[in-house]
């Protein structure tokens, strides 16, 4: 034996480091896919996780490839992680084919979008915007319109937006909540506009947060009643001091506690979420009729929020969408978190995601169609 041989072989502690870091990039992965099914108010951390979901996914996929290249007996831990959550892939990314209508299938079109006050106090810009946002979607010719954050002014001759597209679009009923109310008699809320008549209007009371909630209409539309939900969910309320700790315009000593006051919003949106999503499944679990669930959801598709809701109606991206759909323009919470859901005798045959950047979200639209 030379003296070469006799020498003991180094160990690649590249390899090693690597591991560890690809240790960590699936039990990520696994903790977004438990954050489906886990309360935030029973383990409030993994909802963070659902939310890291597209990062996990990719390292993971990383990990994959590198693997494949050096040791290829590794890559099968992050393959399997990848599979096991397979499911959450199709609701997050989407590649469909035309399904064009047939001439005896009857449709509904819908369309949801936050509104963000038609950009009221944009001052030097908020008429030309509205009008910009009027003209999408009247060219968007919807058969029901669901609005969050919809700004609504009794004062004669000044921002008007309700009368303004009631006077334009041909969906004349509709039905409105608001939660603030500020002088010069101005509403700031949620509203659905129908082409078809309401039957009946009500909404889904929330304890959690007042500013949040869900209404709902009742339509006749091609024989059938269809109950119409538009509802807003609890936002995570950032302030600009935490945008601008994400945009990385703050100092280093402030990125400890601007961390923690950042993790303590998202947590107590977590919780305010699952009281409001649960009301919302137990209101649908009762109606009789099939529903069609629009709005602003403020959850990526991997959360207990989407999973609890999937749970009844089927999302009309999974359905007809192209893509990620991201529907968030803002910084964060970033991907899509504005949501077209029916019931399962429906299913859905076209749905976009429109590029307009006039607000801090892309208006979405969908047309269903009945099931034979």
């Amino acid at each position: 034996m030379t003296q070469e041989q006799a020498k003991p072989k180094r160990k690649s502690w590249t390899n090693w480091f690597v591991l560890i870091l690809n240790a960590l990039a699936i039990v990520s992965l696994l903790l977004a896919y438990a954050a489906c099914h886990v309360s935030p108010s029973a383990i409030g951390y993994l909802a963070l996780f659902g939310l890291a979901y597209p990062f996990s996914l990719i390292g993971n996929l990383v990990f994959v490839v590198y693997w494949f290249f050096k040791k290829r007996k590794f890559l099968w831990y992050s393959l399997f992680a990848v599979l096991v959550g397979i499911g959450h892939l199709n609701d997050f990314v989407q590649i469909s084919s035309p399904d064009p209508k047939s001439d005896d299938e009857q449709s509904l079109k819908v369309m949801t979008w936050n509104v963000h006050l038609f950009n009221l106090y944009d001052k030097s810009n908020r008429y030309r915007k509205r009008n910009e946002m009027f003209e999408i979607i009247r060219k968007e010719n919807a058969d029901i319109y669901c609005f969050q954050e919809f700004y609504h002014t009794e004062k004669e001759n000044y921002f008007t937006t309700k009368d303004s597209l009631l006077e334009m679009l041909p969906t004349k009923f509709h039905h409105e909540r608001y939660t603030h109310a500020i002088k010069g008699n101005q509403y700031f809320g949620v509203a659905i506009f129908s082409k078809y008549p309401i039957l009946k209007k009500g909404y889904v009371p929330f304890t959690s947060d007042v500013n949040n909630f869900c209404i709902y209409v009742d339509v006749r539309a091609h024989g059938d009643t269809v109950r119409i939900y538009n509802a807003h969910l609890q936002s995570i309320r950032f302030q600009p001091e935490d945008y601008a700790l994400m945009d990385g315009n703050t100092q280093q000593e402030e990125i400890e506690t601007g961390g923690r006051r950042i993790a303590k919003r998202l947590m107590i949106a977590f919780d305010k979420r699952e009281e409001q999503v649960e009301r919302i499944a137990e209101s649908i679990k009762d109606c009789p009729y099939p529903v069609v669930l629009c709005g602003d959801f403020n959850d990526p598709p991997v959360s207990y929020t989407y999973e609890t809701l999937t749970d009844l109606l089927d999302d009309s991206f999974a359905d007809a969408g192209n893509g990620i759909g991201n529907t968030y323009i803002g910084v964060f919470p970033s991907f899509r978190i504005d949501y077209i859901m029916h019931a399962a005798k429906m299913r859905a045959i076209d749905y976009r995601t429109l590029p307009t950047k006039l607000t801090d979200h892309h208006p979405v639209a969908a047309t269903l169609v009945w099931q034979p």
